[in-house]
C-alpha cells in the first residue's frame, strides 16, 4: 500500500535553495584550503595565489614540466607531507608529468626574493608551496602569509 504525499511547492523551492548554497560554500571552502581547484592559465593561478593575501608579478618567472617521482625519497616524503597539510597528496599523481609555475611575490615579509611554486595537472591545481632560496632559506604552505600575520 502506498501513502502519496503532497510536496508543498514553497518548501520544495527553499529546500532546494540551502542546498545550492551549502554546495556552493563547500566548493569555495574547498578551493580555499587545497583541495583541486580548476585553473584555465596564468590569471586563474594568480587569482588562486590572491586568495592567500599573496600579491605576485604577473608574469611567472618560469614555467616547466616536471615529473613527480614514483618512488619518494625521504625528501619527496616531506614536501608531500607540506601538500598534504594544504589538503593536496602528490602520491595520487606519481610519475605523472605536472606544469610547475614559479611566481614572484612582492609582498611576502621576509627580505630578498620569495616565490610561490604552484603544481598544475590537466587543468587543476594539485599542490605547490612558498619558498626562499637565501641562506636563511624556507619552503612553507600557500596560507604562511595569515600565519605569519595573525602570530
Amino acid at each position: 500500500m502506498y501513502k502519496s504525499t503532497r510536496i508543498n511547492r514553497k518548501r520544495l523551492i527553499i529546500l532546494a535553495v540551502i542546498m545550492m548554497i551549502t554546495m556552493l560554500f563547500a566548493v569555495r571552502c574547498a578551493a580555499l584550503h587545497g583541495a583541486s581547484v580548476r585553473v584555465q592559465g596564468v590569471p586563474d593561478i594568480i587569482a588562486y595565489l590572491n586568495t592567500f593575501g599573496w600579491a605576485v608579478e604577473p608574469e611567472p618567472v618560469t614555467i616547466k614540466n616536471l615529473q613527480i617521482p614514483a618512488k619518494f625519497t625521504e625528501t619527496y616524503q616531506n614536501y608531500n607531507s607540506l601538500q598534504k597539510q594544504q589538503g593536496f597528496d602528490l602520491s595520487r599523481y606519481r610519475a605523472d608529468i605536472v606544469e610547475s609555475y614559479t611566481f614572484r611575490i612582492l609582498n611576502h615579509p621576509a627580505s630578498g626574493d620569495v616565490f610561490a611554486n604552484v603544481l598544475v595537472f590537466r587543468g587543476r591545481i594539485i599542490g605547490g608551496d612558498i619558498c626562499s632560496f637565501s641562506i636563511n632559506g624556507f619552503m612553507t604552505s600557500f596560507d604562511s602569509l595569515q600565519l605569519t600575520v595573525d602570530s
